[in-house]
């Protein structure tokens, strides 16, 4: 295929990713007492994720080789949809940022507790739960409930906002159900934005790639996220072609 072609299609892909990480945080928004439809959050942030994270490891691979990669040389065919193996590799690429006002990117990238939990059930959904429903009906063993997982990590951090007590309280209480869904979204929303300005950040402040500064507008979505505006975007508001003016 020709190079010229190739070189182009990196720009749209991580164009993409960032859509589709975009178009997941407003699924996340959306999320209440009443929709409980977790499918287009997992879809979106798995799908934007693994096209992030293969965008950059496309371009380290450039770097080292002086080329783009062929078919199985980064990732094999299993390993195409595993989020948490893809992220093990964007690890090793990533290095701390010596900006005072990125002291804590590379903690997020590599240590954060709900963004492993995160990653994990991401990975999961893509391997495996995307039809756990399909294969429910044609009589295959499911181990993985992606939707149960998701929950699981929403209870988690309200747990930790909350404390574990009070949070049970607030769950046995029907009229709290609104604000615990509200504060569920904000909380994991924050944390996933927090992440992808760490990760976002390397194209600009990292050494993976000689080109990767060349992105800078299809990134900016999260990178240019200042501390005071985490949590505060509501992303169910712009189309997939407007810029977010912060």
């Amino acid at each position: 295929m020709n190079d010229i072609y190739r070189n182009i299609a990196v720009i749209i892909e991580i164009g993409n990713s960032i859509k589709y990480l975009r178009n997941g945080l407003a699924e996340i928004q959306k999320i209440s007492a009443v929709n409980d439809f977790y499918d287009p959050v997992l879809i979106f942030l798995s799908g934007g994720l693994e096209r992030l994270f293969k965008s950059m490891l496309c371009l380290n691979f450039k770097e080292l080789n002086n080329r783009l990669p062929n078919p199985g040389e980064i990732w094999n065919y299993k390993q195409g949809h595993d989020i948490e193996f893809l992220k093990s590799k964007i690890e090793n690429i990533c290095i701390p940022i010596n900006r005072p006002f990125a002291q804590d990117d590379y903690d997020i990238i590599t240590r954060d507790g709900t963004i492993i939990a995160i990653c994990k059930a991401l990975s999961k959904y893509g391997q495996k739960a995307r039809y756990f429903n399909l294969d429910a009906i044609l009589g295959t063993e499911q181990e993985f409930d992606s939707k149960k997982e998701w929950e699981l990590i929403e209870s988690e951090v309200l747990k930790d906002y909350y404390g574990e007590k009070e949070f049970y309280e607030m769950l046995g209480d029907p009229k709290k159900l609104d604000e615990i869904y509200l504060k569920s979204n904000h909380l994991l929303v924050s944390k996933i934005e927090v992440f992808l300005r760490a990760i976002t950040r390397q194209f600009i402040f990292g050494d993976f790639s000689s080109d990767s500064k060349r992105f800078v507008f299809e990134i900016e979505s999260f990178t240019k996220i200042e501390d005071n505006q985490i949590g505060t975007i509501d992303y169910r508001r712009f189309e997939n072609h407007e810029r977010i003016k912060r």
